[in-house]
């Protein structure tokens, strides 16, 4: 067996055989993140964050050994940890011996121009090839590309050169001395903001702090801007700290570090210093210096984030906005912007009605990008009030919309989408919330990690993947426990707590539920009806005693705040834990409640209801199936049958209408294991057909 890179390929001999039949050739692709994160469920004990499969697919480009390599380096080196729910990666990248064994045969052999190319490339991320054309001919460059060790690709119109695997570059470094560093360093001017990518510009300055030498104040600024793009503030605070200290640092600068420095701690959950970030700003006021418009507005967001999210002080959070609007010209951007800003924040509080009020005459008022985080609280507010179907067409269009002028607002895309899946999902098509819509990407607008985990756990949720989802949810929960609050906590423990439930493990749907409650007052109440419902089923599942009147008070809460989605789903919820005689003023209620929601869920609760009144077990079971379609799964019960947690799990499959081809490629495991599987369930419950036990085990829901 030999093998061959693709670029030059395959020696002319060995391609002429392989072409006459004679040798067998496969090819090799690098593994995907998905394959990565498959394979860190298998070899960690325990499910690892998204953060860190993807960390490991960014720094070994697939490729397989250096998987290996790399997670052996990190775990022997205490660089993993278990953050509460999940496997994190909780260290910069650092190389052993292990790593630099790899690069041995690549580098051992190389001259002396090559080695100066890649150790130049290594350091600086990517160079001009006008900066390496002095050292480097044609054929220093042509044979380090095909041996693989550098890539040269065009930005911005300039050629320029980087090292051809990224794992190469940090091992590079770390086998670079402090003179070698500074020699190179000398080699390369100051990159130029614009000109030059914003990772080259994060390495430049990394690398002249490795060689004791400060940065410019506009660089240095610039830099922490890119690291608060690259969502990682608790780089971009050192920077801005650094900028503040400079000696050449003027007053204008000055306000642009404490703005960054604040942001960045503020996003790190660091609020103290955020608060001492702010207080020296307003300080600069108060000495004299006048402070523009844009600059009070931005202090009064991070205000309002730091009483929100960081102190649960909701209330505390719309005071800051409007102690701030107050100073400001009435009418003028400035109060208009932080007029939105109130606005848009009332849906976090779970003022639903307001946001529906307010929402078309703040339109009307003033025509600025501001307006467009009105939206996604709109969108919320449209679908729960029983307008799913509009809240969603909304959604597709204003997630197109985002633009340049919205830079300000870099989370904007991400609050868009997370609003129309939950419009989607309201509406009963869980199929169009695991898709993306159309747009452009303008690498300004980012996402949070620990929000896209928790959102595929949601995903594996609604098509009834339970182990799968729990996994996610919990690498959700670790990267939520190591930044900043984000409100979204308690309805992480909510999902976690069905996922748990559906999977027969009763105490830790408990505990997820406990913690749920003691996260309550601090989440954000946009998905509240979601995640109070999804409570109910958990306790359902584990057959807490109170659930009735629980479930009561939640359709009497939903009623009050206008939330017919609500309403719908816990009248349903009612029906089913009602006993045969009890169900008919229900369901006319229930018919009530369905012809205010639109969607499908309406028509698919009613015919279960509906089954369930009439006692016909055939009808229960295609009503059960039809729910489970659209993400609503209502646990079945396993009483008596001794199943385990496995095999709970294929049986609410079972329940839910899904052949066994289905549930092997939902569990990732092969028919004849569920075939397996299934023929110990009948045993169990003493029946023959799928039929016969989807019937035992809907017999309450």
């Amino acid at each position: 067996m030999g093998t061959a890179r693709e670029d030059p390929g395959l020696p002319s001999a060995f391609d002429a055989l392989w072409r006459s039949g004679q040798i067998d050739r496969t090819d090799l692709v690098p593994l995907s993140y998905e394959s990565i994160r498959l394979i860190l469920r298998e070899a960690l004990p325990g499910p690892a964050s998204n953060d860190m499969a993807y960390k490991l697919w960014e720094c070994t480009a697939g490729n397989p050994l250096h998987l290996r390599e790399l997670l052996y380096s990190i775990v022997e080196a205490g660089d993993v940890a278990y953050a509460e729910h999940a496997w994190v990666w909780t260290a910069p990248l650092r190389t052993d011996r292990r790593l630099t064994d790899l690069l041995v045969s690549d580098i051992g052999a190389l001259s002396g121009p090559e080695r100066d190319v890649v150790d130049l490339v290594a350091m600086a991320e990517s160079v001009s090839l006008s900066l390496l054309a002095p050292s480097a001919t044609d054929d220093v460059l042509r044979d380090l590309v095909e041996r693989g060790l550098i890539v040269i690709a065009e930005y911005q119109g300039d050629q320029k050169a980087r090292i051809g695997h990224p794992l190469y570059a940090e091992t590079l470094r770390s086998l670079l001395y402090p003179r070698r560093r500074r020699e190179l360093f000398e080699v390369l001017p100051e990159p130029v903001p614009g000109r030059h990518s914003a990772r080259e510009l994060c390495r430049w300055v990394d690398w002249a702090l490795e060689c004791g030498i400060m940065p410019s104040v506009p660089t240095l600024l610039a830099a922490g801007a890119a690291y608060e793009a690259f969502s990682q503030p608790s780089l971009a605070a050192p920077l801005a700290a650094l900028a503040l200290q400079h000696q050449q640092l003027q007053v204008p600068e000055r306000i642009v570090a404490l703005l960054l420095s604040a942001r960045a701690n503020r996003d790190a959950g660091w609020s103290e210093s955020a608060e001492a970030d702010l207080a020296s700003l307003l300080a600069l006021e108060t000495d004299g210096q006048v402070l523009a418009e844009s600059v009070k507005v931005a202090v009064a967001r991070i205000k309002a984030d730091l009483r929100l999210l960081h102190y649960a002080d909701f209330d505390g959070g719309l005071e800051a906005l409007a102690t701030v609007a107050k100073q400001l010209e009435p009418g003028g951007v400035g109060a208009t912007e932080l007029a939105v800003e109130q606005l848009s924040r009332l849906g976090f509080g779970g003022r639903h009605a307001e946001v529906l009020t307010a929402y078309g005459p703040q339109l009307a008022a003033a025509d600025i990008p501001a307006n467009l985080i009105l939206v996604a609280p709109y969108i919320y507010a449209l679908a729960q009030s029983g307008r799913a179907e509009e809240a969603l067409e909304l959604a597709e269009i204003s997630v197109k919309l985002v633009g340049p002028e919205h830079a300000e607002f870099p989370l904007l895309r991400a609050s868009l989408m997370a609003a129309r899946f939950w419009a989607a999902v309201w509406a009963g098509r869980p199929d169009l919330a695991v898709t993306l819509p159309d747009y452009v990407e303008d690498g300004i607008q980012r996402h949070l990690s620990a929000l896209y985990q928790t959102g595929a756990g949601y995903i594996c949720l609604f098509f009834g993947a339970w182990e799968q989802a729990v996994a996610e949810l919990r690498g959700g929960l670790s990267r939520m426990g190591l930044s900043a609050p984000t409100g979204l906590e308690a309805m992480a423990w909510a999902g976690l707590a069905q996922g748990h439930a559906m999977r027969g493990e009763r105490q830790e749907a408990i505990h997820a539920c406990q913690q749920f409650v003691l996260l309550a007052p601090a989440m954000d109440r946009s998905v509240e009806v979601d995640s109070r419902y999804r409570i109910l089923v958990t306790k359902l599942a584990v057959g807490d005693g109170e659930l009735p009147q629980l479930t009561e008070d939640y359709t009497a809460w939903a009623r009050s705040n206008g939330l017919s989605h609500g309403v719908l789903v816990g009248l349903h919820l009612q029906i089913v834990l009602a006993q045969p005689g009890q169900r008919a003023p229900l369901i006319s209620a229930l018919a009530d409640a369905a012809s205010a929601v639109q969607g499908q869920l309406p028509p698919a609760m009613m015919a279960h209801a509906q089954a369930l009144s009439d006692g016909d077990p055939g009808a229960v079971n295609a009503a059960v199936a039809a729910l489970s379609q659209l993400g609503i799964w209502l646990p079945v019960s396993a009483k008596g049958l001794d199943l385990t947690r496995r095999q709970q799990e294929i049986a609410a499959l079972v329940a839910a209408g899904l052949s066994n081809k289905s549930i092997g490629q939902k569990l990732g495991i092969s028919v004849r294991t569920v075939d397996t599987h299934l023929s110990h369930i009948f045993a169990r419950a003493g029946v023959n057909t799928r039929a016969e036990l989807t019937g035992v085990l809907t017999a309450t829901v």
